[in-house]
């Protein structure tokens, strides 16, 4: 199979990236993603007799996601959760997965295919799985969190044109990591108005009600911890790590009475630096994306396939 365009990643970017493909008709696309499910870090889990958020918990309405936004209240798969001094933030009916599958309907999708190498032969980037799988394209977009972009890319290097001064810089973006706990209360609390709480300091960085989002019906909340903790407990057992989250919240917040409670993590939360430009070309018709150069949130992800697809729209038109 032989495509114009293929994605490597189906979060919010290279999902908006392969719509926008289409939309503009610069060629056929295909997505490929190593997960059971579209949406990366734009992730709902059903557990615990309820839906949570673990991921994204709700978008800005900001001028750059402004016609995503629209396309999303047209499928009527988001509300409007709560306003701040930082604008207004909506979120999905059914969880924030729901606005990644609303972009997925009309795109071909492979998932579960884990990506083992890239390579380039006959004037195109062939891309080949851990089961033999095998395809072909003139244009190569890599929108994964970018250590994992990193390491696809080391089958590519030997390319004639390939950017090894940038890809050098690009080696040394590090990200955080999160781990998250999603609880399910005995009774409800109030955290504030807008059941959202983000700290600047300590143990915790967020806890979001999910009922008063308006995605559980029970009482439930997802704690995200800090990076630091994060770092610090990652590798341990998850009964242990569990343990000590729930220790501190009730410390912390003895209103807080836990009924059940399950451990997520993510290895790759947010980029600890920016690349200065929207998108990179590391090597001819071979693109990086996401949020290590558009920025660490959904307005990132969403800012960095725009900006590659407006190159790609002006490149066509020459």
């Amino acid at each position: 199979m032989i495509k114009d365009y293929i994605v490597l990643g189906a979060g919010l970017s290279g999902l908006h990236c392969a719509k926008k493909i289409k939309e503009q008709n610069l060629g056929s696309v295909f997505v490929v993603e190593k997960s059971r499910g579209v949406g990366g870090r734009m992730a709902t889990r059903r557990t615990l007799d309820t839906r949570f958020d673990h991921g994204a918990q709700f978008y800005r309405l900001k001028e750059d996601i402004a016609s995503l936004h629209q396309f999303w209240k047209d499928k009527e798969v988001t509300h409007s959760w709560f306003n701040s001094l930082e604008g207004k933030h909506w979120c999905a009916n059914l969880g924030m997965t729901a606005l990644a599958k609303s972009i997925s309907t009309d795109l071909e999708i492979g998932l579960e295919k884990q990506i083992n190498s890239i390579t380039y032969e006959n004037n195109l980037w062939k891309i080949s799985t851990d089961k033999n799988e095998q395809w072909f394209c003139r244009n190569l977009i890599l929108s994964s969190p970018l250590p994992q972009s990193i390491k696809l890319l080391e089958g590519a290097i030997n390319h004639e044109s390939f950017n090894l001064e940038k890809f050098s810089e690009l080696k040394k973006i590090e990200y955080t990591k999160a781990l998250i706990a999603l609880v399910v209360l005995e009774e409800e609390i109030f955290i504030n108005e807008s059941g959202y709480i983000e700290f600047n300091s300590g143990n915790f960085f967020s806890i979001a009600d999910q009922k008063r989002k308006g995605i559980s019906e029970i009482s439930a909340i997802t704690i995200t911890m800090s990076p630091q903790f994060s770092e610090d407990c990652f590798d341990q057992k998850d009964d242990e790590t569990l343990g000590q989250i729930l220790k501190k919240i009730s410390t912390q917040f003895p209103e807080i009475k836990v009924k059940s409670a399950e451990l997520k993590k993510w290895r790759y939360c947010r980029p600890m630096s920016q690349d200065k430009n929207l998108f990179c070309e590391m090597a001819s018709n071979l693109f990086l994306i996401g949020d290590a150069f558009g920025g660490s949130s959904l307005l990132g992800a969403v800012r960095s396939s725009e900006g590659l697809c407006q190159y790609l729209l002006r490149r066509e038109q020459l």
